[in-house]
């Protein structure tokens, strides 16, 4: 087969290109072609380095051979005239079988070279063995040089390595490549209408023409790329053979915008000149040209045509790619081609990326692609070939997820972007940063302004213009035009919408250059409006990029969680709860202790959020109407999960623990239960991050089964639900150490009121397990008291989360478990059950109706523990606990209220509505005493329409109340004043 191979040079050109490249591995060096037949090689000695000359021949060199002679002596004599020189050393080549003995001496004395060497076939064979086995793959030697160099360098092409930092051992991870989505539009022979149709990259290595449109980092590179080592591989079996030429913008550039002259240097890297007439003769040429958006429109339209000039006149096709294809082929007359699309990576493709990227360790694959989904991040970026290296770089570098890095993923994204070469003359000033800053003004023009207005066309211009007015650099008004060409169709980073407006392609990309222009020219006036606006999504990733420019800003994340502490709606709590798991990710060279506050603010807002679902059940909201409190927490507990699971965030959500741990302790033996089980459900939140998450630890979780949370039917329901929904890798292994079957089957009574009750009639009694931590309790005869007091608050103070916690007195849910007796006794038995140094800190009140009822009971108050303040206010004589009956206001519709008979008293929490109020619900009926209306016995029902009502107006008289809770707990707070 090898002797074969050799027969088969067909000619001089394709021996010399097999001689050069057998030559260069042998060693020697300056290696050049001086005419069709001979070759010039300096050969090291160590005793100083000699010139060899090859002279080539497919002649059978038995006899004299005079040609050969002549090739000598004709170099002989050139030398001889050049500089008195002669050969010093030369070789004869030929692929025959043999070079007769006879031929060698007859040489040697023609020529008077002494130090000749000969290679025959069989030479040729075993050199070929040692230095260049590979080249008996190929059928082509003629090309085989050429292909295998031109791998490596489209191989090693800069593309994303020139514009970040990559490590060298990532370099050869970034040759991945997954099949891209490409469409084409063809005709449906049956409609004559266009139809959007599939194809296959095999199709694009056809003899025909092909202009590939796809946004920036969708890979059309790659794809070129790929198409090149097809043709190559092609190459092996067919007969009309393909050389690729690919040329990148920087190529044409650096030939004067000349196609022809790039494609000549491209070819002279490999071939001699003597090379170039076979190539256009014998061979097929395919065209590949890497994009030239950023040329000036009078460039590319030269370029355009000369490509129509090249394939007319050459046995050549081309493929060129492009961002935007209407704007290349306006006004072009091309040859015929076709507009194939590439499109950006759909969820199947991410993930074939990274199993390729991560091939030698397919743990971190999985581990990415989990972070990918579980944060949105593919909602926050631009789905690419480029953005999905980025990322894949970064985690396998830093080990860090996105968002953590995802500062640094726009960042990279950005140099790619703008870095890219810009060729414009016109444009010479537009540096990168230029570009940038403009870009950042813009983002920042757009995200500060109402409804997020973007410019037209003409108001972009005239934006742009002004802003260079105020610089060094001015820019006449007919280049701006060529400004925004470069910025849309040169970058992809803005386009025209539909409605001529100019946006940006994503809006990740704006929040990303609004952060970059707050952080470097606005920190100081705008810092705080990233704070005050966190809960609104553009500024809250704002906020999110901003951090990831230090990831080291501690000021900043303590002025944002005093902001964060004033949240009171539920979509600001959980809009809260995932813009803090993003921005302590972001943040994650910032102080793990300070990191710890964030963790632990937002577990108070998930405790916020809790009661915020229950209000709304409450009132009847469609979406959480029936909810039970399993459901919620389960609910929140995901949510939290979802932006908390993080391997930056383990050092914090550690520290977070142990601080809830230290404040777990103090709540041993108190008698209020609910705050420790508050406390435990934010520790169950923290420990199930762990366990499921990145982190792998279950340590955790065992600590708190060591706490004896197993013995509390719901949160044994809670870690049941939990493992499952939350996709626990050891959840097998939990439920085993748990003993959670048979906890289940112990405590099924209890789990089955939690689940069969909705939140509505569980709120407000000692039965609700989650409530705000509060050192100030208020109880009442009712639940449906204690909810419309607390939605009184609300409405008057325009949602301020009160200092206070209230529940009725109620301990199941029987109808007639609360009362005034009730309350009495509650107050009775916290005094006698108070010992924990937790419990005394807390103030207690007891609000009773100012009825006959409740008046009976305030007043029959033991008085040697209960000391009179007033006629009003009681309080034990040692602790804080208070009791007080509901004042009446000083107004003249309530003055028949005022009996000196306790029989006779009538005031209760319903008789702070108006009275048109309460007779249009049907909720008072005529007392015999005169002025006076009794309420009817529809509190339920009535309170349940209550929590619908947000008119001031209706709640005014509460004032009166909650004055009176001020002034006992030395708390001001601001009302709504009805004029």
């Amino acid at each position: 087969m090898k002797k074969e191979k050799l027969n088969q040079i067909a000619d001089i050109d394709s021996l010399a290109t097999i001689i050069i490249e057998l030559l260069e591995k042998i060693g020697l060096l300056s290696i050049k072609r001086i005419s069709k037949s001979i070759l010039f090689a300096v050969e090291e000695a160590p005793l100083g380095s000699k010139n060899v000359y090859f002279f080539l021949t497919l002649s059978e060199l038995n006899g004299k051979v005079e040609p050969i002679k002549e090739l000598v002596e004709e170099e002989q004599k050139k030398l001889f005239l050049k500089d008195k020189s002669t050969i010093e050393k030369a070789c004869i080549i030929s692929t025959n079988k043999k070079i007769s003995n006879y031929f060698q001496d007859w040489i040697k004395k023609e020529t008077n070279i002494q130090d000749f060497n000969f290679w025959a076939r069989e030479d040729l064979i075993k050199l070929i063995d040692k230095n260049l086995p590979e080249h008996w793959k190929h059928n082509d030697p003629f090309l085989k040089k050429y292909e295998r160099e031109f791998i490596e360098v489209i191989n090693n092409e800069a593309g994303l390595k020139k514009f970040i930092q990559i490590d060298k051992k990532y370099e050869t991870l970034l040759n991945v490549f997954i099949e891209p989505k490409i469409y084409i539009f063809e005709e449906d022979k049956e409609t004559l209408k266009p139809i959007k149709t599939r194809i296959k990259i095999d199709q694009l290595l056809a003899h025909e023409n092909f202009i590939i449109s796809g946004e920036a980092g969708t890979g059309k590179s790659t794809l070129l790329k790929e198409i090149s080592k097809r043709l190559i591989k092609k190459n092996e079996t067919k007969v009309d053979k393909c050389i690729p030429i690919y040329i990148k913008d920087s190529d044409i550039f650096d030939n004067n915008f000349s196609l022809w002259g790039s494609i000549e240097k491209s070819l002279k890297k490999n071939f001699t000149t003597f090379d170039i007439d076979k190539i256009f003769d014998e061979y097929y040429l395919k065209l590949l040209v890497d994009s030239i958006d950023g040329f000036e429109r009078k460039y590319q339209e030269s370029i355009l045509k000369e490509l129509n000039q090249l394939t007319e006149y050459y046995n050549l096709n081309y493929i060129i790619c492009t961002r935007n294809y209407e704007y290349l082929t306006r006004g072009c007359d091309l040859c015929e081609h076709s507009n194939p699309t590439i499109h950006n990576f759909d969820l199947r493709q991410v993930k074939l990326y990274l199993d390729q990227f991560f091939r030698f360790d397919i743990a971190k694959s999985n581990n990415l692609w989990e972070t990918l989904l579980d944060n949105n991040t593919l909602e926050k970026i631009p789905v690419t070939p480029l953005v999905i290296s980025i990322i894949s770089i970064l985690y396998e570098d830093k080990g860090y997820e996105i968002p953590a890095t995802i500062t640094d993923v726009y960042d990279n994204f950005n140099q790619f972007l703008l870095g890219r070469l810009n060729v414009a003359t016109r444009l010479e000033f537009l540096k990168i940063n230029i570009k940038e800053r403009i870009l950042s003004i813009y983002a920042l023009e757009i995200i500060q302004s109402k409804n997020r207005q973007r410019k037209t066309a003409e108001e972009f211009i005239e934006f742009v213009q002004n802003f260079f007015k105020k610089k060094s650099i001015t820019v006449s008004a007919d280049v701006i035009p060529d400004l925004l060409k470069a910025l849309t169709d040169g970058t992809g980073i803005l386009y025209k919408d539909d409605n001529k407006y100019i946006s940006f392609k994503h809006d990740h990309f704006m929040e990303y250059y609004a952060s970059k222009e707050i952080f470097n020219h606005h920190r100081n006036e705008l810092e705080d409006t990233l704070i005050d606006r966190f809960t609104q999504f553009n500024w809250q990733n704002t906020a999110v990029f901003y951090c990831g420019r230090t990831k080291d800003m501690p000021s900043f994340l303590e002025k944002l969680l005093i902001k964060v502490k004033s949240y009171k709606l539920l979509n600001d709590c959980l809009i809260g709860i995932s813009g803090l798991g993003y921005v302590l990710q972001s943040l994650w060279m910032t102080d793990s202790v300070i990191r710890k506050n964030g963790v632990l603010e937002t577990l108070n807002l998930l405790i916020k959020a809790d009661s915020e679902v229950k209000r709304l059940s409450a009132s009847k909201f469609h979406y959480f109407k029936n909810i039970n409190d399993p459901d919620i927490s389960i609910m929140l507990l995901a949510w939290f999960y979802k932006h908390f699971n993080s391997i930056t965030l383990k050092d914090p959500l550690f520290l977070a623990f142990d601080k809830l741990v230290e404040q777990l302790a103090e709540t041993d033996d108190t008698i209020f239960t609910k705050d420790k089980y508050t406390i435990l459900y934010q520790l169950f939140c923290i420990a199930a991050t762990l366990n499921t998450g990145r982190t792998g630890d279950e340590s955790k979780l065992n600590q708190l089964k060591d706490k004896g949370i197993l013995t509390i039917p719901f949160f044994a329901l809670l870690i049941d639900s939990g493992i499952d929904i939350l996709e626990a890798e050891n959840k097998a292994k939990l439920r085993k150490d748990f003993k959670l079957e048979s906890k289940i089957r112990k405590y099924i009574s209890g789990i089955r009121f939690y689940l069969e009750n909705p939140s509505e009639d569980i709120r407000f009694t000692s039965l609700e397990m989650i409530n705000s931590l509060k050192m100030i309790e208020l109880y009442t005869e009712g639940k449906t008291d204690a909810a419309i007091i607390k939605h009184a608050f609300a409405v008057l103070t325009k949602n301020d989360e009160p200092n206070w916690s209230i529940s009725g007195c109620e301990t199941s849910l029987k109808s007639q478990s609360g009362g005034a007796t009730q309350l009495a006794k509650l107050l009775l038995n916290m005094s006698h059950k108070i010992q924990t140094d937790y419990d005394k800190k807390k103030t207690i009140i007891g609000i009773f109706d100012n009825d006959a009822k409740g008046c009976q009971e305030f007043n029959g108050l033991d008085n040697n523990t209960f000391l009179n303040i007033d006629n009003r206010c009681k309080k034990h004589k040692i602790l804080n606990i208070y009791a007080i009956k509901l004042p009446i206001p000083p107004k003249d519709e309530f003055k028949s209220y005022h009996q000196p008979k306790q029989e006779f008293r009538l005031f209760e929490i319903e008789h702070y509505f108006p009275l048109d109020f309460l007779k249009e619900n049907n909720m008072v009926k005529a007392s015999p005493i005169p002025d006076t209306m009794e309420i009817k016995d529809k509190k339920g029902s009535f309170s349940k329409e209550i929590l619908k009502m947000r008119v001031p107006g209706l709640f005014e008289n509460f004032i009166y109340l909650f004055r009176e809770i001020d002034n006992i707990t030395k708390t001001e707070n601001n009302y709504i004043e009805i004029e």
